[in-house]
């Protein structure tokens, strides 16, 4: 519980209680930025936050545990840790993938695999038949651009942007023209991986403001027939779905 002297150092106008929980995000933002805990002067400078008032918020923390307090320093706790294991990328886009995406992976015996692109990263909302083993154990940043999701995710950005890691300007430009000649859908034969195709296709929600891939990664020797318009078609129920 917030006390009466913490909401006094925070000031006293009606929107002291945002600044309450404005401070309290600050301690933990600043305490999940130090592995080996943050000790109170740290806390306090790192924050901005006068030290009595970083302690009384930090060990209001530790009531709740969300921190931890080992000693005289301050680690992330299992409260928080368990709330943070709840969050989903793009929660909505994984509801409306559920059917489109199981029945893409039947039709074609392979896995598929729903992605976003967030911060310049790609990330996976939901996978079927495996996809999310075989995404996590795959190899490094650069080599990950190459696949055909990452491609259709990149494309598919507004702003004006360099080539992804891995990727000339020229070469960029030929793949980008590509997947917009093909109707947004990328096609990987075998470029990442021996043994690997990929077929993928955008997804846009909220207006078009907002794009999602689908991609469907064969484990064949040569590439399945008809599997871009399987996917194309696997996108647009998503798309259906999210409207």
């Amino acid at each position: 519980m917030v006390t009466d002297s913490t909401r006094e150092s925070l000031g006293t106008s009606s929107s002291a209680g945002r600044g309450v929980l404005d401070a309290g995000f600050q301690v933990l933002q600043a305490i999940s930025e130090c592995p080996d805990g943050c000790g109170l002067s740290v806390l306090s400078r790192s924050t901005g936050i006068p030290k009595a008032t970083a302690y009384r918020l930090a060990e209001q923390l530790v009531g709740l545990g969300a921190v931890q307090r080992v000693e005289q320093r301050y680690f992330v706790g299992s409260r928080l840790a368990a709330l943070g294991r709840q969050w989903q990328v793009a929660p909505m886009l994984r509801r409306a993938a559920q059917r489109p995406g199981r029945v893409l992976a039947a039709l074609t015996e392979s896995m598929v695999a729903v992605c976003v692109l967030d911060q310049g990263a790609v990330h996976m909302v939901t996978g079927f038949n495996g996809a999310d083993v075989f995404l996590s154990a795959g190899p490094g940043s650069d080599l990950a651009f190459r696949t055909a999701l990452a491609q259709v995710l990149m494309a598919a950005r507004a702003d004006p942007a360099p080539p992804p890691p891995g990727y000339t300007g020229t070469e960029w430009r030929r793949i980008r023209t590509a997947i917009e000649d093909n109707g947004s859908v990328a096609v990987d034969h075998f470029d990442v991986a021996n043994g690997v195709c990929c077929v993928a296709a955008t997804i846009r929600w909220n207006g078009g403001t907002d794009v999602a891939a689908i991609g469907c990664m064969s484990l064949a020797n040569r590439f399945p027939p008809g599997l871009p318009r399987l996917v194309a078609h696997a996108a647009r129920e998503i798309e259906k779905n999210l409207r």
